[in-house]
């Protein structure tokens, strides 16, 4: 009899002690996660027209071209960046650049100049509104022909 005591007892607090460590507190770790994302927006330009540039030694006829004032561009952006600037670009007029034409696109904010003739046009922009000058330079051998012509400069913002 007094075996039977000892064994239950025995048993009893064993099953205690294999309960206690079935009901021990564990944790979870509850992942979330999101996405904001990085925006860039040009809200407003402002193109000023083309004006021929008469360089002396040219017989009279315009050899460069350039705005009479930087076009202004608005950018907002939700994080620090990177804007390049392009060289121009001709999108039409009365000829066609000949080989040696000296094309320069120019981006200037701030106290900061970027051209695209030095460091790929690369310039740091700093987060929320900045109000971009944006400017050209199209130099040719010889005189452009009479007529219109139309240059693109592209600015690309990569955060």
């Amino acid at each position: 009899m007094f075996y039977r005591l000892i064994l239950n007892s025995t048993l009893a607090l064993a099953s205690v002690f294999t309960v206690q460590h079935t009901t021990l507190a564990q944790s979870v770790d509850v992942p979330f996660s999101g996405n904001v994302p990085v925006q860039a927006t040009f809200t407003e330009i402002i193109s000023p027209p083309l004006e021929p540039v008469i360089v002396d030694g040219a017989d009279g006829l315009p050899t460069q071209f350039e705005p009479q004032s930087p076009a202004t561009v608005t950018v907002e952006t939700s994080t620090n960046a990177t804007i390049t600037v392009s060289a121009p670009v001709l999108v039409s007029g009365a000829s066609e650049d000949p080989p040696g034409t000296i094309k320069i696109g120019y981006v200037r904010f701030s106290s900061t100049t970027a051209s695209s003739d030095v460091g790929g046009g690369n310039a740091s922009l700093p987060a929320g509104t900045n109000d971009l000058e944006v400017s050209m330079l199209v130099e040719r051998p010889t005189a452009f022909l009479a007529g219109d012509y139309t240059y693109t400069v592209t600015l690309t913002i990569t955060p």
